[in-house]
């Protein structure tokens, strides 16, 4: 069964993806630039590939159908294939690998995204349990189970989509209509494997204090030995700080006076090399601190550093026409992210995925800031479930709160990241007690960052639940935010509006910032972009002829924030950077080939709410 949807490209991005598809090796570069190794092999490629029916495989293929390039899902262009893999089908890959056994030496084998449950052997050897979540990193110490040399690597994949019961979809849906994308199955990031000592760490967290001026490490090993963790940290390749400790126990690192920190508008980082044994790895990390804090009129806003910031970014669903859920390249990646400086964005909302860790490292070093999503199952309704709350949603409750700790455990050093969003929308939310619980859970797990409350329709937080918007009859009912009782815990550090297309504010909160997690969605379709030209496929909130009309539209929406930060809104997602599929409302047409409006007027526009929010900040004499 061939895939139906439309494929394109447009000679910008052509260029990105043919350096993805022509390449023997795609994603050749280290997959984790904040704990690299020396010892490590790309396994990206062409591997074979074969579908069977799941009621009557008895047996591995005997039998490959052709070569698949990993990282790819199945249903993409790039992959090779361009086929729908659907819920009653296994889908298998094969390849050799090499793994050369030394005295001392495992051999890790990492899969950095499968979608959405996988097994994986060596031979005949199962390696290990069944993994299932597309949202972190699978890896396996293969030294006891490989033979010296060759061995045959199969991994077997069930992907469900939206009809299974737990794992989280984001928006991949069978049946692809209005904001719901096609669907991607199997292995979706990185394959590989890097040698490492028998005495090796296994993770880290580093946590920046700029108010203490020190980053605290805390390092997990594979097994305790004797020797002492170290920590070097660089700028500029000199040292200017050391720290030493045991495993699982604070290592505090004083950072020298005056040390920088880490903005979109000064992206500072500090290498570090960290040795345990003999083992070697080298990262970065970065001071900086987002937090919740009054103004000098009483307001709470977002600080950054200790300073008043208004967070202005774009809802970002990292979409591609050509490889879907996985970007064609790095260099692609960057350019969405450059173009968003370039407008004059300092964040962006990471929507309904976990990126690649390059994706993050690029937002590091260039400076934007990440509001990072826990992806959410596609609202149960659309599959003949009951909606927001319902039954199911409490369920699946236990796998989605361990799906979400394996994110936030997978993503936590990343600097640019400073907001965790548990749920958007009500999609896989259960009733007020369950969805407190997440909340406060996370604030508690992570600290060092803020957290979302329910981001749009369910502010259970506030003890109300609002009705779906789609019914058309919600605008006014939370006019005011409602709060729980004095003295009960309310969880989270924001209150979250959505609206489309122009924002609406709920009132300055007393206990949360105000924020506008979703809103605009002009739609303008430059001619010959359309993913689809069948007007009633289109999913519009509004749309403008031209150009001009789009801009103006958009800068009516910037005055009307110029006056919510007024009334006290800490920050705005526009939606969104990029058409996807039949959303045609991006900044920046799906194949990245055209940036639709002047990015020197969109600058302009931002420049407003910012003065603005400088003058709301402070008090007036």
């Amino acid at each position: 069964m061939k895939n139906s949807h439309m494929c394109w490209i447009g000679a910008a991005c052509a260029a990105l993806v043919v350096v993805a598809a022509e390449a023997k090796v795609p994603w050749d570069l280290y997959p984790r630039p904040q704990m690299v190794r020396a010892n490590w092999t790309c396994l990206n490629g062409e591997w074979d590939y074969a579908v069977t029916a799941i009621s009557n495989t008895v047996d591995r293929p005997k039998a490959w159908q052709g070569k698949i390039v990993v990282p790819f899902a199945i249903e993409s262009k790039l992959s090779g294939v361009g086929r729908d893999l659907v819920p009653d089908e296994f889908l298998w890959y094969r390849r050799t690998i090499n793994v050369s056994k030394k005295p001392g030496v495992r051999t890790l084998l990492h899969f950095d995204s499968v979608d959405f449950r996988a097994q994986a052997f060596l031979g005949h050897q199962e390696l290990d349990v069944p993994h299932e979540s597309m949202n972190e990193p699978w890896i396996i110490d293969v030294t006891d189970k490989a033979i010296d040399g060759a061995n045959e690597l199969t991994v077997l994949v069930w992907d469900p989509t939206e009809t299974g019961a737990f794992g989280s979809t984001g928006k991949q849906i069978l049946d692809p209509a209005s904001c719901f994308y096609h669907r991607c199955s199997g292995i979706l990031g990185s394959v590989w494997t890097e040698e490492v000592p028998e005495d090796h760490v296994v993770s880290y967290r580093v946590t920046p204090d700029i108010h203490a001026g020190t980053a605290t490490f805390k390092v997990d090993v594979s097994r305790a030995s004797a020797a002492l963790v170290e920590v070097e940290v660089l700028k500029d390749g000199q040292p200017v700080a050391v720290g030493k400790g045991l495993p699982g126990r604070d290592i505090v690192v004083k950072m020298p006076e005056g040390f920088a920190r880490w903005s979109p508008e000064t992206p500072t980082l500090y290498d570090f090399r960290m040795r345990y044994g003999t083992d070697a790895i080298d990262g970065y990390f970065a001071m900086r601190a987002l937090e919740k804090r009054r103004d000098e009129n009483g307001v709470w806003r977002f600080f950054l550093n200790g300073k008043p910031y208004y967070v202005m970014g774009t809802l970002d669903q990292g979409w591609w026409p050509d490889g879907l859920l996985t970007p064609p390249s790095e260099a692609a990646m960057e350019f969405d992210i450059r173009t968003l400086k370039e407008l004059g964005f300092n964040a962006l909302r990471k929507h309904i995925k976990v990126e690649p860790l390059r994706y993050y490292s690029i937002c590091d070093r260039l400076g934007l800031i990440v509001l990072q999503d826990m992806p959410s199952d596609v609202p149960r309704e659309r599959h003949g479930m009951k909606g927001i709350g319902g039954k199911e949603d409490t369920v699946r409750y236990g796998f989605y709160r361990r799906d979400l700790k394996r994110v936030i455990d997978h993503l936590y050093n990343v600097p640019s990241i400073l907001m965790w969003i548990p749920y958007n929308e009500g999609w896989g939310q259960p009733r007020a007690l369950l969805t407190h619980m997440t909340l406060d859970w996370v604030k508690g797990y992570d600290p060092s960052r803020l957290v979302n409350g329910p981001s749009g329709w369910n502010d259970s937080e506030g003890g109300q639940v609002l009705g779906n918007p789609l019914n058309n009859d919600w605008r006014g009912k939370r006019a005011r935010t409602q709060h729980r009782p004095a003295g009960e815990c309310e969880a989270a550090d924001v209150v979250d509006s959505h609206s489309y297309p122009e924002p609406i504010l709920f009132e300055a909160n007393d206990r949360r910032i105000s924020f506008v997690g979703e809103f605009g969605g002009i739609t303008y379709i430059v001619p010959g972009k359309e993913w689809t030209g069948d007007a009633k496929r289109q999913h519009t909130y509004t749309k403008e002829d031209s150009v001009a009309a789009a801009e103006a539209r958009y800068g009516k929406m910037m005055d009307i924030l110029v006056d919510f930060v007024g009334k006290g809104l800490g920050g705005s997602i526009y939606t969104q950077t990029t058409d996807v599929e039949r959303e045609m409302n991006g900044l920046i047409t799906y194949d990245r080939t055209v940036v639709k409006f002047d990015k020197a007027h969109i600058r302009a526009f931002h420049k407003k709410v910012f003065d603005a929010f400088e003058k709301a900040v402070r008090k007036q004499p």
